[in-house]
């Protein structure tokens, strides 16, 4: 096959099924969707930088060598796999030796059942600053020896012994999280890193990664710390996700006064004292800590999204010194109303309240634009005061009750699927129109029928069709 910029031609092969089933033009890259079995010799991309194939069909048994020759190549994804005949056959002679690819600076080859064989001429990738090859089993035998590597993810690798990783001396991202038996201990030697994956590694402690002051970013999710005491030496953190860490001690966290982004959801959370001094935080989740006391939140004045689903809550008036609020999730707690102070929240624009009992929004009607979401309210909608949007995640168009429309009369702005306010407001101006014609009909039957003697319930009847129509 050859390809240019302009031109994509495909050579006759009776051995390919179908060289390509879809193309796409990314900016200066190709993607090809289905590349099929066969010896392909991908030659001549002249001009063209990425290039990505998203899926290889290989028949039962037989091999893949794709060849790559260029020198424009930048960015080469191949990104996996093939389900074909009941059988799974996954880049089984992958041959890297016959990449001549001399300018290539991202690699990705995640999830393609690659073995270290397989990698033994990475080196030859001088320019390689990206390797992306999480999810087959390789470890850093070849790896290690490109030293050019300043970004490198192996999640999901079965890794258990990284001492080879003190060799790539420019790393500054690295990704080995669900290594479940891995020992980090060679980290404390890789000081140029800035971010740290390490989610779901069944961690216990990490006394190791506090000599690594330059990172900005850290990932310590799902594991099984309690202590994080050496996390009180990383000055320059930014961003901090310890979330799913039961019985966790937040105490250190009160040292990181840099922290603009903190995830501590389901950590069985009593207390925020620790969180008091972090004057920069601007991002919170507090998420599924069911018996957390959120006082200290009205020190965190910086804070801009705060979550706080699933933790039992059943007021907020805490948060009324947090003015810079813009996004603010309770969904799934206690509360049966919105404090009047949340009026003080100027800049907010969304809030997410599902699977709360509020009937009463009073206190946030004058905001310039507003949000609510939420799919559990009661189905009585015309006791809510009049917001200026809202969300009906199951508001049905085709059928709406005139409970609904009068609800949603009193909205300025609508949203949710297959929605829009005007044509609910014709809906409910059809609605009032057959209304007031069935009332004239009504009363013309009355006038020449003044004989008729009518019960309670029609009385009654009566009267709520000249309620409905004078709406």
């Amino acid at each position: 096959m050859e390809f240019n910029q302009n031109i994509i031609n495909q050579e006759h092969d009776e051995q390919m099924t179908h060289a390509y089933e879809s193309k796409i033009y990314d900016g200066d890259g190709l993607i090809i969707g289905n590349l099929a079995s066969g010896d392909p010799e991908v030659t001549n991309l002249r001009f063209l930088e990425k290039f990505s194939i998203s899926t290889l069909y290989i028949y039962v048994n037989e091999k893949m060598n794709l060849k790559l020759r260029n020198d424009t190549i930048k960015n080469l994804t191949i990104d996996k796999y093939i389900h074909f005949e009941g059988a799974t056959i996954l880049l089984l002679n992958l041959i890297i030796d016959e990449f001549e690819l001399e300018n290539l600076e991202v690699l990705t080859l995640q999830n393609n059942n690659l073995e270290n064989e397989q990698l033994f001429n990475l080196v030859k990738f001088k320019k390689l600053h990206t390797l992306i090859v999480s999810k087959n089993s390789v470890d850093l035998t070849h790896i290690h020896n490109v030293t050019s590597l300043t970004t490198l993810y192996m999640a999901e690798c079965g890794l258990t012994n990284i001492d080879k990783i003190t060799s790539l001396i420019n790393l500054e991202d690295l990704d080995l999280s669900v290594n479940k038996d891995l020992n980090i201990n060679p980290l404390c030697k890789i000081i140029s890193l800035t971010k740290l994956s390490l989610s779901d590694c069944n961690l216990k402690q990490i006394d190791q990664i506090g000599s690594l002051t330059n990172l900005k970013f850290l990932d310590l999710s799902i594991n099984l710390l309690q202590n994080i005491d050496s996390i009180r030496k990383l000055v320059n953190l930014q961003e901090l996700n310890i979330s799913q860490n039961k019985n966790l001690d937040i105490t250190p966290l009160k040292e990181l006064i840099g922290l603009v982004k903190l995830d501590l959801k389901n950590c069985d959370l009593r207390s925020l004292i620790a969180q008091k001094p972090l004057i920069n935080l601007q991002i919170l989740d507090i998420s599924n800590n069911s018996n957390i006391n959120i006082t200290e939140l009205q020190y965190l004045k910086s804070l801009i999204t705060l979550q706080m689903n699933q933790c039992n809550l059943v007021s907020i008036c805490v948060l009324r010194t947090l003015v810079n609020l813009e996004y603010l999730e309770i969904e799934q707690n206690k509360i049966v109303f919105l404090d009047a102070n949340i009026t003080d929240m100027k800049q907010l624009i969304q809030l997410r309240t599902a699977h709360n009992r509020i009937s009463d929004f009073t206190s946030i009607y004058d905001h310039q634009y507003f949000g609510i979401q939420d799919d559990n309210y009661t189905y009585d909608y015309d006791e809510y005061l009049p917001v200026k949007d809202y969300y009906f995640p199951t508001f049905d168009q085709t059928e709406p009750s005139e409970d609904e429309l009068n609800f949603a009369n009193k909205l300025r702005n609508i949203e949710g699927p297959n929605i829009q306010l005007k044509q609910i407001q014709n809906k409910r101006k059809t609605l009032k129109t057959a209304l007031k014609n069935l009332k004239q009909e009504v009363n013309a039957v009355i006038k020449n029928a003044n004989h008729i003697q009518f019960t309670s319930s029609a009385v009654e009847l009566f009267q709520q069709l000249n309620r409905a129509v004078s709406q």
